[in-house]
C-alpha cells in the first residue's frame, strides 16, 4: 500500500513538472461564419465569435456569442454562452478542442398585431415583435489548425438544447467555419 502511495506521488510529480513546462497560448479568440440547423428543417445562417482565456494546458474558460438568421422576418437566433473548454495541445499545428458552455439564447418568433380593435375599425396595423430568451448547454468540439503560431482556421461542430416553456424545448446543430488567433505563450 505504502509502494503504490509513493509511486502515484512520483507519477504526479513528473506529470505535473511536464506541464508546467508547455506554455499556453494566454488568450485564444475566433470569429467565423456558423450555419444552425434547428429541427425539423429549419436553417439558419449567421456568425460566431469566442474568446477563451487558458489557465493551463488543457483547461481554459470560454465566453461565446453569435447570431444566426433566416429570410422570414424576425426569426433570428443570438446566443451568449460561456463555460469550459478543453484542448489536446500535443502537436503545435493542429489542436483539438470540445466544451461544455452554458447561457442564454434569444430567438425571435415573428410579430404580434397589436392593435386589432383598431384595425376592425379603420386604423393602421401596427405589429411589435416578440422574442424568447431561453436557457441553453451548448456541447462541442473541434480543430484549431495553425497556419503561423499565432493565426489559424477554425472547424467545429456543436449540439444545443434550448429550455423552453413546457414540451417547447428545442434541439439545434450548429458547424461553424472560421479565423482563430492566439496571443503568444505565456
Amino acid at each position: 500500500m505504502k509502494l503504490r502511495l509513493a509511486v502515484s506521488f512520483c507519477l504526479v510529480i513528473i506529470f505535473a513538472s511536464t506541464s508546467l513546462g508547455q506554455k499556453p497560448p494566454a488568450i485564444e479568440a475566433s470569429l467565423g461564419y456558423s450555419f444552425l440547423r434547428e429541427r425539423p428543417t429549419f436553417n439558419r445562417h449567421g456568425w460566431v465569435a469566442s474568446a477563451a482565456g487558458n489557465v493551463n494546458s488543457w483547461f481554459g474558460a470560454k465566453g461565446e456569442i453569435g447570431g444566426n438568421y433566416t429570410d422570414i422576418v424576425h426569426h433570428d437566433a443570438h446566443s451568449f454562452l460561456a463555460g469550459a473548454q478543453f484542448s489536446a495541445r500535443r502537436n503545435p499545428t493542429v489542436t483539438p478542442w470540445s466544451h461544455f458552455l452554458l447561457g442564454v439564447v434569444r430567438t425571435g418568433q415573428g410579430a404580434r398585431l397589436v392593435n386589432f380593435q383598431d384595425v376592425i375599425f379603420g386604423g393602421p396595423p401596427v405589429f411589435l415583435p416578440v422574442t424568447r430568451s431561453d436557457f441553453a448547454i451548448q456541447p462541442g468540439g473541434g480543430v484549431d489548425l495553425w497556419l503561423q503560431p499565432t493565426l489559424g482556421i477554425r472547424l467545429g461542430g456543436d449540439y444545443r438544447r434550448r429550455f423552453g416553456l413546457p414540451f417547447v424545448d428545442r434541439d439545434s446543430f450548429r458547424l461553424q467555419l472560421g479565423i482563430v488567433f492566439r496571443t503568444p505563450t505565456q
